[in-house]
């Protein structure tokens, strides 16, 4: 039986699982990728792309990663042909990350990969079930989203 968290009335082991799932579909859904490109460097890129564009020190925080942990990896994923730097229109100082056209292909295929995945698992789920958890996620991703 799953245990309850006390504020919520949430079967936490359950949720567990349930994003275990929902992550591991995935996972597969991409793996195939990983000798292409590292995961850390997958996870940078679909960041980015997902903002549009940001500057080292945002990407570190987003990643909880030091500046120069950050910047190590976008010179590999410069590298790679995934991301470029630019300076900022706003302020000549401010070097920006974008990603490359290259990147932005695979930032896509992997999404649609993503999405095609997670529909199959979807499409197993009662619509109840499905409704629920929409509404469950885009909470949890308005959530998420406020506190970057």
């Amino acid at each position: 039986m799953g245990e309850a968290s006390e504020n919520s009335g949430l079967d936490v082991n359950s949720a567990e699982a349930g994003l275990a799932a929902l992550l591991e579909a995935c996972e597969r859904a991409v793996e195939e990728i990983g000798s292409v490109i590292p995961p850390a460097q997958l996870r940078a890129l679909l960041i980015i792309e997902q903002a549009g564009s940001l500057n080292l020190n945002q990407l570190a925080g987003v990643l909880g990663a030091s500046a120069s942990a950050a910047s190590r990896l976008c010179d590999r994923m410069q590298v790679a042909g995934l991301l470029t730097r630019d300076r900022a229109a706003a302020s000549r100082r401010e070097i920006v990350l974008l990603p490359t056209e290259s990147g932005l292909r695979l930032a896509g295929w992997v999404r649609d990969r993503r999405r095609a995945a997670l529909d199959q698992v979807f499409q197993k789920m009662s619509p109840d079930g499905r409704e629920a958890l929409a509404r469950g996620l885009t909470e949890l991703a308005a959530d998420a989203a406020s506190e970057v």
